[in-house]
């Protein structure tokens, strides 16, 4: 009687752990573990990916779920630009039943080796969280406590030239919020983005509000001329060749022609990429700083 009373408790409190990890996230709760079928993440012994339906019974609830990368324009798209801020947003949809909460874990790996880019960003309020893996070092976006929205929108910083091509993991629920883990519907997907060229010639921004860098290359002192379509706030920001961020600068300025004085003296030798940004235009031009 007392061994059966052991292991009625043992498997309730499984259970409990079971039930809130998945509502607080299963990166987060300890141990932690990622459950997004990526290479590397929680796996059997057979090799085959532990995902959320490995815990969340099927039920009347039946979802999918896609993965789409935004630019600052709300445009998905297919490359990044190195260095560059984008939103990675994740979609559960309910094809049958009429679940109550969502929940997600997504992860983006370079492809090359399946490393972690740990380019996401906890940009708040929002309905996510990150957390790192310690057994791992990865870190994952996921759920902040069960959602009532099936739309998370994860702030990304794509990863320095050169990373090559870059894939998203993500598992989700769509779960009925009876506080456990059954008659709950999961489900996974992944997207894979190709990386983009910094270099002017595929920048149509740059020649479009006409976007100059004199002189180049320079030494102490680099003039930015541009021409705007509205006044408003802009941002004015360096790269070098690796995608790293070298300088920026937030400015309010007018309609029409604007021209910046740049100080940088203190910067490495060598090739940058100096840009413009709003959530209309992204324009760079390549220069040399000797």
């Amino acid at each position: 009687m007392k061994l059966r009373l052991a292991y009625t408790i043992f498997f309730g409190l499984m259970l409990l752990i079971i039930s809130l990890g998945n509502k607080n996230g299963r990166a987060s709760t300890p141990p932690g573990q990622g459950n997004t079928g990526a290479p590397g993440d929680a796996a059997l012994p057979n090799g085959t990916p532990i995902l959320c339906s490995s815990c969340h019974t099927p039920s009347n609830i039946t979802a999918n779920m896609s993965i789409k990368v935004l630019d600052s324009l709300g445009n998905e798209v297919t490359q990044y630009l190195p260095g560059k801020q984008y939103t990675a947003r994740v979609a559960i949809n309910a094809v049958m039943g009429n679940p109550q909460r969502y929940g997600f874990q997504m992860i983006a790996l370079k492809d090359a080796g399946n490393t972690d880019l740990k380019g996401f960003s906890d940009m708040n309020p929002n309905n996510y969280k990150l957390a790192t893996v310690n057994a791992t070092n990865r870190t994952y976006a996921e759920h902040d406590n069960s959602s009532t929205s099936n739309t998370f929108d994860v702030k990304w910083t794509a990863p320095a030239a050169g990373t090559g091509s870059v894939t998203f993991y993500a598992a989700g629920n769509a779960v009925n919020n009876n506080s456990q883990s059954t008659g709950d519907g999961a489900t996974s997907t992944n997207l894979k983005l190709t990386e983009g060229s910094l270099s002017s010639t595929q920048n149509p921004d740059a020649e479009r509000i006409g976007l100059q860098i004199w002189p180049n290359p320079f030494s102490s002192v680099a003039n930015l001329s541009v021409v705007l379509p509205r006044a408003g706030e802009y941002r004015v920001a360096a790269h070098d060749l690796s995608g790293r961020l070298v300088w920026e600068s937030s400015q309010n300025l007018p309609a029409g022609e604007n021209r910046l004085e740049i100080a940088t003296a203190n910067w490495a030798p060598g090739v940058h990429f100096i840009g413009l940004y709003s959530n209309e235009i992204s324009a760079n031009i390549k220069v040399v700083k000797f």
